[in-house]
């Protein structure tokens, strides 16, 4: 009887179990069959062809504007100030008097020199006249002279020492902020403004690693960008290289001049500064929101025309530089193939899609040569 119940007891359940795989299978029949009445996804992106065109391998850093003439003023011997000529960012003269020193002691000193040096030359004419009547031994002649000639070094040193304690402008600059007034007393080297030359050129000062420094000598100029320069570039040349590479950041210092821009550039100001490195090299051109970038790999989705669909087709592209709203492809891609811009990151690898408009090139129609279209 034990036996017989247990049997009951497993047909019982094995009856049940497969009335529920029935079951369950009827609802994945159904399921399948409601999915496949619905239409596959599909999504709207921009087209866009790969372009060929050219481009030059670059580097950029950042510049610092430096006037061609710039001094710090100091003065070289301590003093009482006694007038000051200019105020802050006055464009000063070459030659104009900046600062006065007292010099009342120096100028008492150099008149008794003179009247010393009167006294000598007095005495050096009366022993000539004597020693012509042998009445002087010509050794009394040249003592006076000596005393004559001393007397008159010491009046030319007088005469630099308050000619230094009278600054004057050595060129044509502006001054910066001014925290000197009369009355102050001074110690030697004690810095009294800035001068900036004032010039039609300036100097941009930058570096370059060293790898890359020894590349610039065949282009001889670099192009400058920033808010000072009208039109927001310029073009400046090379004109020097320090004579030796930095043994800390192991770059290279050199100056470019910036022609005619030295009354809009600010000393002190950055810039940025592009070099070509390299001649120019073919490649594809596609808009930047074709790429997508992953861990994996920088890949595009490519269209390709199957039958009467469009599918997305992954493809993995080696990227160059980028140049305004787009990038260089060097590898990937062939000429003219279509592929996703705008919407490219809703893709999938097989997806279908609708093109809804090409990408339209700066400055040009679809398909314009990106070598042709103005640089951004």
């Amino acid at each position: 009887m034990r036996i017989r119940s247990w049997v009951i007891a497993i047909l019982a359940m094995l009856a049940i179990l497969a009335g529920l795989g029935g079951y369950k299978t009827i609802e994945i029949t159904r399921a399948i069959a409601a999915a496949a009445s619905y239409p596959e996804q599909r999504e709207t992106v921009q087209g866009a062809r790969a372009e060929p065109g050219t481009f030059t391998t670059s580097a950029r850093t950042v510049g610092t504007v430096i006037a061609l003439r710039h001094v710090e003023l100091r003065n070289e011997l301590a003093g009482r100030v006694t007038e000051v000529t200019f105020d802050s960012g006055d464009v000063v003269e070459a030659g104009q008097v900046l600062v006065r020193f007292d010099t009342a002691q120096e100028e008492a000193d150099l008149a008794a020199l003179k009247a010393e040096a009167d006294l000598a030359k007095l005495t050096l004419e009366r022993q000539q006249r004597l020693v012509k009547t042998q009445a002087a031994s010509e050794a009394t002649l040249d003592q006076a002279r000596s005393q004559l000639a001393a007397l008159r070094a010491r009046m030319q040193g007088m005469e630099v020492q308050i000619a230094k304690k009278t600054l004057r402008a050595p060129f044509k600059a502006r001054v910066g902020l001014r925290d000197l007034h009369p009355g102050a007393y001074l110690s030697e080297g004690t810095l009294i403004a800035r001068l900036q030359g004032v010039s039609d050129d300036a100097y941009v000062d930058f570096a370059f690693p060293q790898d890359i420094a020894p590349l610039l000598a065949g282009s001889g100029t670099v192009a400058l960008s920033g808010a000072q320069l009208p039109g927001g570039t310029a073009v400046a040349r090379i004109v020097a290289r320090d004579a030796a590479v930095d043994d800390g950041a192991r770059s290279l210092r050199l100056r470019a001049v910036v022609p005619g821009l030295g009354g809009v550039l600010t000393p002190g100001a950055f810039v940025d500064v592009v070099a070509e490195t390299g001649a120019p090299r073919p490649a594809l051109f596609v808009p930047l929101t074709a790429v997508r970038r992953a861990p994996h790999g920088d890949h595009v989705f490519v269209l390709a025309q199957e039958g009467d669909q469009i599918r997305a087709r992954q493809r993995f592209v080696r990227l160059g530089p980028v140049r305004g709203p787009e990038v260089a492809v060097l590898s990937g891609l062939e000429a003219g193939e279509m592929l996703a811009a705008d919407g490219s990151f809703k893709l999938r690898e097989g997806l279908l899609v609708t093109v809804n408009g090409l990408y339209t090139r700066p400055g040009g129609e679809p398909g314009t040569d990106p070598a042709t279209a103005p640089a951004h």
